[in-house]
């Protein structure tokens, strides 16, 4: 009892220490006159909120298919509903949770729960969702950069930040070859580096698991097309936002770095959903990347996009509840 009693008062320590974290950027911004968050009251109003909740509806329906498809490759087979309230639950917890992928473990928990003889595969499926979702922000990030490829190559910032996005693509590539190439994985050679890894059982069933995605690779590329998709709707709405906070001067090259970008950063689990971090991303990614945008824009879009964000996971609440109290986690 007094080890739970501990556990429960680090972990919430910690949760404080990063809202206290988040809090304080924000505080930064709006004394260092770098933001006035008084615009935003241009999205108070009937059209931008029920158009932002439409938008992040349609996002999360997709990435909700998405996820049903590679855990169909897994052979877990749920109905749309169910993935849909899981989707929904995560979306209410990563603002719960610190850092934007909080609702994963969520829903981990619950899918692993629902499939105990599948379990590991089970939770691998929320691991490929989310480099799936990573892959496709990086690429259009990637692409952003080649669109304005002299002012990348002449700006030291933006050059490390191609080089590292660079870095990151090739070893998704490398990964992707473990993972699809039928000569690699006959070979034996990634069976025989992990055999020599402590706990090498376990990472041989998780390279297992990942293998599977080669024998569906039409499911597979579906999947990525999602993402894709998704992630052209999030870089839409951003558009949407800047257009109605009066940013109409912003090139849409801006938008397809700076959003795929800040979205990484802010999963980083320093604080809730990003709050407090993404706006110091987004507002340093835009003026960054673009000399025609105002100062604030960053901070006021990502501000935006995350208070629409949140009213929208309110409805994940309600899906956590039903569950049922005798499902619910330790969290």
């Amino acid at each position: 009892m007094n080890l739970m009693k501990r556990i429960f008062s680090f972990q919430t320590l910690k949760t404080a220490i990063k809202l206290i974290f988040s809090g304080a950027i924000i505080y930064y911004l709006v004394q260092s006159g770098k933001v006035d968050f008084s615009k935003l009251s241009n999205l108070a109003q009937p059209g931008p909120i029920f158009f932002s909740l439409f938008l992040i509806a349609i996002n999360a329906l997709i990435c909700c298919e998405r996820w049903r498809k590679i855990m169909r490759v897994q052979g877990i087979i749920v109905s749309f509903f169910q993935a849909l309230q899981l989707t929904m639950v995560g979306f209410f917890f990563n603002f719960v949770i610190p850092g934007g992928v909080g609702g994963d473990v969520i829903k981990s928990y619950y899918i692993a729960k629902e499939n105990p003889e599948r379990r590991l595969r089970a939770v691998l499926t929320i691991a490929m969702d989310r480099l799936l979702g990573l892959f496709s922000m990086l690429l259009m990030a990637i692409a952003a950069m080649f669109l304005v490829l002299e002012k990348t190559l002449t700006q030291p910032v933006l050059f490390l930040i191609f080089k590292i996005l660079l870095f990151i693509f090739v070893s998704f590539m490398v990964a992707w070859s473990l993972v699809f190439s039928k000569r690699i994985f006959d070979s034996g050679f990634v069976q025989k580096f992990l055999i020599k890894l402590p706990k090498s059982e376990f990472f041989l069933k998780i390279y297992s698991s990942f293998g599977e995605y080669r024998h569906q690779k039409l499911a597979f590329f579906k999947a990525i097309i999602l993402s894709f998709l998704a992630q052209a709707i999030s870089i839409f709405y951003f558009v949407y936002l800047g257009q109605h906070l009066g940013f109409a001067e912003i090139p849409l090259t801006t938008y397809f770095f700076a959003v795929p970008v800040g979205f990484m950063i802010t999963a980083i689990p320093i604080s809730p959903a990003g709050v407090g971090v993404g706006q110091a991303a987004f507002l340093f990614l835009f003026n960054t990347i673009s000399s025609a945008a105002p100062n604030s824009v960053g901070a006021l879009i990502i501000t935006g996009f995350q208070i629409f964000s949140f009213i929208f996971s309110m409805f994940g609440a309600i899906f956590y509840i039903s569950l049922g109290k005798k499902n619910n986690p330790s969290v």
